[in-house]
């Protein structure tokens, strides 16, 4: 994967998958979720209740269609 930092994201996302990780600086782990955006509501959602907004995004990486 290539990570990439907040202010990488592209400034128009599209509905591409993307993957996306944030700290939880009590375990020292991250926590991951794959999200798709959804443009109307201007934000990335995922399995339930997963809403993420721009500025919630630390690190995020595209996840690679399949190959023709």
């Amino acid at each position: 994967m290539n990570w990439q930092t907040n202010d990488k994201l592209p400034l128009a996302p599209d509905d591409r998958q993307i993957i996306i990780a944030s700290l939880n600086k009590e375990s020292q782990s991250y926590a991951y979720n794959v999200v798709f955006y959804y443009a109307p509501m201007e934000l990335w959602y995922g399995g339930p209740g997963i809403k993420v907004r721009r500025q919630d995004i630390e690190y995020w990486a595209e996840i690679p269609g399949p190959k023709n």
